[in-house]
């Protein structure tokens, strides 16, 4: 019995499922983890932080006020705000508010090449 075109395609369209699988899994995870690594670890006392807020809130830098910080940089993007605290962030009070995330901005600094 001879082989056919069809009959090599049908014999290998398993393993193409599955190297397409494992390549789609390891793209999630190298996502995953350059996000991780970018949002940093969570905020010391009295480091900048960065607030990370939905775009159908009032906006990071209103939630910032409202937990008694102060924003710093030149602008905040619709998602986020770099902000300062006197001591720790209130990260507990910021995510009662609505922020999705507070992290230590030091590690965004670093991405940009600022120095921390």
């Amino acid at each position: 019995m001879e082989r056919t075109g069809l009959l090599d395609a049908r014999m290998f369209a398993p393993r193409l499922l599955l190297d397409a699988l494992l390549l789609v899994c390891l793209l999630l995870a190298g996502v995953g983890a350059t996000l991780a690594a970018a949002l940093g670890s969570a905020p010391g006392d009295g480091a900048p932080v960065l607030v990370i807020a939905p775009p159908w809130s009032e906006g990071a830098g209103a939630m910032i006020a409202q937990a008694g910080g102060r924003a710093i940089g030149p602008d905040a993007a619709s998602f986020g705000a770099l902000a300062v605290f006197d001591g720790a962030a209130p990260v507990a009070q910021l995510r009662a508010f609505g922020a999705w995330a507070v992290r230590d901005a030091r590690a965004m600094a670093s991405l940009c090449g600022g120095r921390s």
